[in-house]
């Protein structure tokens, strides 16, 4: 008889454990996994400031508020340069002419920029599409002005109403670049829209920034 209590008392014991079991198994295939690694979309905005370069989560900052040191000088980004190649290696087969422009500037060579569309338009026209040495993107050496061959009577004004600036629109975020100053949005960039201008900020945080229609200031609330 007391064999018998020790039987049963054991199988009891047995079917607890393997219930038990099935539950905590069960469990961990339904508990959601956690990332350590925030999304962009999620992640705020973290500013760091070295040796006069503000970066916000990673991402130089620079415009009419945030400059950068004359003796900043880090040339161009090779792998900016190379998916912005693959980009326009892309336009080409789709028979479009858009064309690489210019690309990286040292504070001094902003100097003659802007002393150059001082004389032609000036100072008060230049300031909407010029920045001042020390704001230009283009000494992040990751920004760069794109067109096209075909002559314009005003570019500032035409370029954003050809096919070339349409397919750049829709296409540029695919590569990892932003329109760097979207239309409408001068309110928060500081600078007029500019359809020709790119910046690159990776695939990623440029297909939000694109699918949100807004731009690195607002974003990274930064104003």
């Amino acid at each position: 008889m007391f064999k018998k209590w020790i039987i049963v008392i054991a199988t009891l014991l047995f079917i607890s454990i393997v219930i038990r079991m099935s539950f905590i198994i069960t469990s961990n295939h339904q508990q959601p996994v956690h990332s350590d690694i925030a999304e962009p979309k999620n992640a705020l905005p973290i500013i760091v400031e070295s040796q006069g370069v503000t970066k916000v989560n990673g991402h130089v900052i620079v415009n009419k508020t945030h400059q950068l040191p004359k003796h900043y000088k880090p040339g161009e980004n090779k792998k900016a340069r190379r998916k912005l190649n693959e980009m326009l290696d892309k336009a080409e087969q789709k028979e479009l002419d858009l064309k690489y422009i210019s690309g990286y500037r040292s504070y001094e060579d902003q100097q003659k920029v802007v002393k150059s569309y001082v004389e032609n338009d000036g100072e008060k026209v230049a300031k909407q599409y010029t920045a001042k040495p020390g704001h230009s993107e283009h000494q992040t050496g990751l920004a760069f002005d794109v067109g096209t061959q075909r002559p314009l009577e005003d570019f500032h004004n035409d370029f954003e109403h050809t096919k070339e600036a349409h397919w750049l629109a829709q296409n540029a975020a695919k590569y990892g670049f932003i329109i760097r100053y979207p239309k409408g949005q001068s309110n928060q960039t500081g600078y007029a829209y500019e359809a020709w201008h790119l910046r690159y900020v990776g695939s990623e945080l440029a297909k939000i920034i694109d699918n949100q229609d807004t731009n690195l200031e607002s974003y990274y609330q930064l104003n």
